[in-house]
């Protein structure tokens, strides 16, 4: 058969597909299912964000995964296919939590993780006999090795360093998460499940790479303590650079921030959320202790790990006062990188079911469930202080004297430092630059086609 598999892009408020020159990263969830794709089957692979899908082209089977923002373009690229008869399999978070939606745009639907479906469904389709819905018995074991496929991926449409030809590649070592935060749709995803990849299959993705510089996207890499320590100490031979998620947790373990750092780790993602404890509480994130962040960043930065601080706004415990307190925050702890959001109750989450319940949110129109738009009614705050107070944060964050004093604090993307000087000033502007458009940088590429 001939396979199409896309990752799709989105809307933007006008209903015009958004385009970039370069995607952010590349989708590892098709490179894995590409990998598993028996030989006998001919894959393309196409970033929506960045490429252009040829409706024309004589493809059998065409999978796509989708995020909730992603799902309404999902669903176009779908119908369009099925018009001409192509048969369409769809799969991903948003599928998963709203399976009989997505079914009205496909003919068969994961739920779940795809890897233990994926060669008996290539074969149901192969076969006509394709199943509406496909979902594993069971969560999908890991110590099978699977090396994630690149071959036909245009890499030349993804960001790279300077210096680099080729971009930075996601990887994962482990899978769901033990936390249950309300906002995070992770652990229903995942049933519950927080897993590990052994050590020497990373150690195998890594060796058959072309690259040394990755993303580890795992939810939390230091979930299970004594995996991260046995595998930050197998990476620190292998000379490479990477970024990864933390939880705040780290502070129970900080031998972890010195291994990792001597692994190769020079960001570390840190989803601190909000500097507001009873906001933490009712997302029921208590877990992070706010007294113990100023000692985490400057643990991390002693180590020379960058921390890479997101914060979310509107919790239903924020008042007015959270937008300048979150920035005097920031401030006061020289966090050089933040990335902000507005709450989005995601399908799957239990803020969606809890503000769903309270019939307080506003539409249904998926590709607004980004992090940039507020899509229900906040307890306390308009809609107007809500979306005013995130982007003026933003603003204020990037804002050129903010930047100016960054300089003195720098993300380390290299170790020559005239060049980091240069690419940090060129990052910040860049950032400042989206953010007054009301673009969010992490929106999935770079150099927006208008």
């Amino acid at each position: 058969m001939k396979i199409l598999l896309v990752f799709p892009s989105k809307p933007d408020d006008k209903g015009n597909i958004i385009k970039y020159k370069k995607a952010l990263f590349a989708p590892l969830n098709l490179a894995i299912l590409d990998s598993l794709t028996p030989s006998c089957h001919k894959v393309t692979v196409v970033n929506d964000i960045a490429e252009t899908i040829d409706f024309l082209a004589p493809y059998d089977l065409v999978g796509i995964t989708a995020m909730t923002p992603q799902v309404e373009r999902a669903y176009q690229i779908a119908d369009r296919f099925r018009a001409s008869g192509v048969k369409v399999v769809m799969g991903g978070f948003h599928p998963t939590f709203l399976p009989h939606e997505a079914k009205e745009h496909s003919d068969a639907v994961v739920i779940g993780e795809a890897e233990d479906l994926w060669e008996e469904l290539l074969d149901d389709c192969e076969n006509n006999r394709l199943k509406d819905f496909y979902k594993a018995p069971s969560v999908c074991d890991l110590k099978r090795l699977v090396i994630p496929k690149w071959d036909n991926f245009n890499l030349n449409k993804y960001t790279a360093s300077i210096g680099s030809k080729l971009p930075e590649l996601p990887m994962f070592a482990t899978r769901g998460c033990p936390f249950r935060c309300n906002f995070c749709s992770i652990t229903h995803f995942f049933n519950g499940s927080f897993k590990a990849k052994p050590v020497e299959n990373v150690l195998k993705e890594i060796d058959a790479s072309m690259v040394n510089r990755f993303f580890i996207v795992d939810d939390n890499i230091i979930g299970k303590p004594d995996y991260a320590r046995e595998l930050f100490k197998a990476l620190t031979p292998k000379n490479i650079r990477w970024l990864a998620q933390f939880s705040t947790g780290i502070l129970r373990d900080p031998e972890l921030i010195d291994l990792a750092a001597g692994a190769g780790c020079h960001s570390a993602f840190l989803g601190i959320e909000s500097i507001n404890r009873e906001s933490l509480q009712g997302a029921n994130k208590g877990f992070n202790k706010i007294s113990q962040y100023e000692e985490i960043f400057k643990r991390l930065k002693k180590a020379k790990i960058t921390p890479y601080v997101s914060i979310i706004f509107g919790f239903e415990q924020d008042t007015l006062e959270v937008f300048k307190e979150t920035l005097d925050f920031l401030f006061k702890n020289n966090i050089s990188v933040a990335t902000f959001q507005i709450l989005t109750p995601f399908p799957g989450t239990k803020s969606f079911e809890d503000i769903d319940g309270d019939d307080r949110i506003l539409h249904k129109n998926w590709s607004l469930y980004d992090g940039n738009h507020l899509v229900f009614k906040h307890k306390i705050l308009s809609n107007d202080q809500l979306v005013k107070g995130y982007w003026g944060v933003f603003r204020e964050f990037y804002s050129i004297g903010n930047i100016i004093k960054k300089l003195f604090n720098p993300v380390r993307f290299t170790t020559n430092q005239a060049l980091n000087t240069i690419i940090n000033f060129s990052y910040f502007l860049h950032n400042r630059k989206i953010v007054h458009s009301c673009e969010h940088p992490l929106s999935g590429g770079v150099n927006k086609i208008r």
